[in-house]
């Protein structure tokens, strides 16, 4: 028996391994149903797993609980043994991310917006947690490709760009035109971003290149069609003009760049469907201009469109428990509560970040340094008289928070 955990733990650990098999056999065949109660248990599995193991020999822990001792991972092609407990845990997050993945294209297909909007951020953080877990492994010398640490973190940021285009097409198809511009320009940001974040091979650099480009030049678009449909003063012509100057230029970038690609590049017949589809697109946007282009001088004078990016940073839920023992830093579970509601209220407003938002998250972020004071006095982290101070402390802070949203909900 292991020393680490009880003869049920051991059996509920197998029966999380086995019915997370079945899920990833469901996902391989990509017509099965599964449920958000089927990722819970990939919480379950991963959250019983992490423990502080210390010294110990993990892979005979592994033998132990009977987990499968290898995986195939799909971009090496290859089988991969796995040694260490954490890493064992990175493969089932990565597992549960590529989940919310699918049910996030297939929340899209079926036009429920913001639940595949909450599904691809979900994917976000779960990559995120995945690289911890990667990262924070002892005894694993081959994690492979798809398992590699900064593969995972790309991942989740690439998730995060999925996630904010999700919204951006959302306002566009709805005709909140003026604000999916600004999303549109928040999703350019968050490109340009994932583009300077490492060095990418030449396809994925010159495609995400080319992306951001676009992107910025369809909220100047945007910007511009709601400047002349919903504006209640008389219009800036001038205005609306070099904003569809500079869109044009932001289009004939992303197109040179694509027309690049498919002359120079050794593209896979996947991929050069992908382009010429990207470029059949932008040659639309093209023809609808009739506008006369300007030089990158008088461009540059032309200011983009606001940018909002309302996916939150792609934050870990939980960190591995065994960077206790590499680092002496003890760190505390932080279960993040599904953040539906409030991602969809913030989508409906179409406001960034308002006063009363404000208030709300400062009143998330009492609420949760009280719920760990609690927890740390009952474990006996903190004396008594401390832990009284500080909750009078923290209980005053929320008393003026909800008097705060009391006022503005009055106004």
């Amino acid at each position: 028996m292991s020393p680490f955990y009880q003869e049920e733990v051991m059996q509920r650990i197998r029966y999380l391994h086995f019915n997370i098999k079945k899920l990833e056999d469901a996902l391989e065949k990509e017509d099965e149903h599964f449920s958000l109660d089927d990722l819970n248990l990939i919480f379950e599995y991963t959250k019983v797993l992490n423990v502080n193991y210390q010294n110990e020999n993990h892979s005979a822990i592994l033998k132990d609980l009977d987990i499968t001792p290898t995986f195939q991972d799909p971009v090496a092609n290859r089988e991969i043994e796995i040694h260490d407990i954490m890493f064992e845990c990175a493969r089932v997050l990565w597992v549960m991310a590529k989940a919310y993945s699918q049910l996030s294209e297939k929340y899209e297909e079926e036009e429920e917006w913001e639940n595949a909007i909450i599904s691809m951020t979900e994917c976000s953080k779960i990559y995120k947690t995945a690289a911890y877990f990667s990262a924070a492994v002892v005894h694993q010398k081959d994690k492979g490709i798809i398992l590699d640490s900064e593969n995972l973190e790309l991942n989740s940021e690439e998730s995060r760009v999925l996630a904010q285009s999700i919204a951006a097409l959302k306002e566009e198809n709805e005709n909140n035109i003026y604000f999916s511009s600004k999303l549109y320009a928040g999703l350019s940001l968050l490109s340009k971003r994932l583009f300077y974040l490492r060095k990418h091979e030449e396809k994925k650099k010159q495609q995400i290149r080319a992306q951001f480009h676009y992107d910025m030049g369809k909220a100047c678009n945007l910007k511009a069609h709601a400047s002349l449909e919903s504006s209640i003063t008389n219009i800036n012509k001038e205005k609306v003009k070099k904003l569809q100057q500079k869109a044009l230029w932001y289009y004939l970038k992303a197109k040179n760049i694509w027309d690049d690609m498919v002359e120079n590049l050794s593209l896979s017949s996947e991929e050069k469907e992908n382009i010429e589809l990207n470029l059949s697109i932008v040659e639309e946007n093209l023809k609808e201009s009739d506008i006369e282009q300007l030089n990158y001088e008088e461009i540059k004078k032309i200011q983009d469109p606001e940018p909002i990016i309302i996916i939150p940073e792609n934050l870990a839920p939980f960190v591995p428990k065994n960077i206790i023992y590499l680092t002496k830093f003890v760190p505390r579970d932080v279960n993040i509560k599904r953040f539906k509601t409030y991602q969809k209220k913030k989508l409906e407003e179409k406001i960034p970040y308002s006063k009363k938002e404000k208030l709300i998250d400062k009143k998330a972020g009492v609420v949760r340094t009280i719920n760990e004071l609690k927890v740390l006095r009952g474990s006996n982290e903190i004396d008594v008289d401390k832990f009284a101070e500080l909750m009078e402390k923290y209980s005053t802070k929320l008393k003026m928070i909800d008097s705060a949203i009391e006022k503005l909900a009055k106004r």
